[in-house]
């Protein structure tokens, strides 16, 4: 059985928190993230959910159109 340390793809001796930053994702963002408590990112996806609608309604005003989005709940 060959180790993954022997394995000629350099990106099999990373691990998976390397191998996501080697992708280009921002692994320190996820970080912070998880080190809020649960009631923060609840009041941060709330803000965001706030600025995601009223940004569809400016567009829907400025230019005279609004559709909801399927699957949106009531």
């Amino acid at each position: 059985m060959r180790r993954a340390c022997e394995n000629s793809d350099p990106l099999a001796s990373l691990s998976a928190w390397d191998e996501a930053q080697q992708y280009g994702i921002d692994m320190s963002a996820l970080l912070a993230n998880l080190n809020k408590t649960v009631l923060e990112r609840i009041r941060n996806h709330d803000r965001a959910m706030a600025m995601a609608i009223a940004l569809r309604q400016a567009m829907a005003e400025q230019y005279g159109e609004f559709r909801e989005s399927p699957g949106t709940p009531d």
